[in-house]
C-alpha cells in the first residue's frame, strides 16, 4: 500500500471514530446528521460543518495540518490548528463551491 493510501486510510479511521464519538455522546444532539463538529484555533471556536466539505481539497490541507499537529489519536471533536478568520474564509469558499455544484445538478 503506498503512502497516500495509508494516509487516506488513517484519515477515514479517524473520522469514523470522531463521528461515532459525536453520535454516542450526550452533547452531540445539536449536530445534524451528515455533519461534524470541529474546533478551530487556539480559542477552540466550535463549527458544525457538513461532512461533504471534507472532500474539498482546502479541507484536505486542514486535515493534514491537524494530523501533523495532533496526530490521529485525538478523542472527541476534531481540532483544526488554524486561525479562526482563515478557517471562516476557507469555509465560505467551500460553501460557495458546493452550492455552485448543487445548482448544476438541479
Amino acid at each position: 500500500m503506498d503512502s497516500s493510501k495509508k494516509a487516506n486510510s488513517k484519515v477515514l479511521k479517524f473520522l469514523k471514530r470522531t463521528l461515532s464519538f459525536s453520535d454516542a455522546s450526550g452533547g452531540a444532539g445539536d449536530i445534524p446528521r451528515g455533519c461534524l463538529a470541529v474546533c478551530v484555533g487556539e480559542e477552540m471556536q466550535r463549527f458544525v460543518i457538513p461532512t461533504e466539505y471534507l472532500s474539498h481539497r482546502a479541507f484536505g490541507a486542514l486535515l493534514r495540518e491537524a494530523e501533523e499537529e495532533f496526530g490521529f489519536e485525538q478523542e472527541g471533536v476534531l481540532r483544526i490548528p488554524c486561525e479562526v478568520s482563515v478557517f471562516e474564509s476557507i469555509l465560505k469558499r467551500v460553501e460557495k463551491n458546493v452550492n455552485c455544484k448543487r445548482e448544476i445538478y438541479y
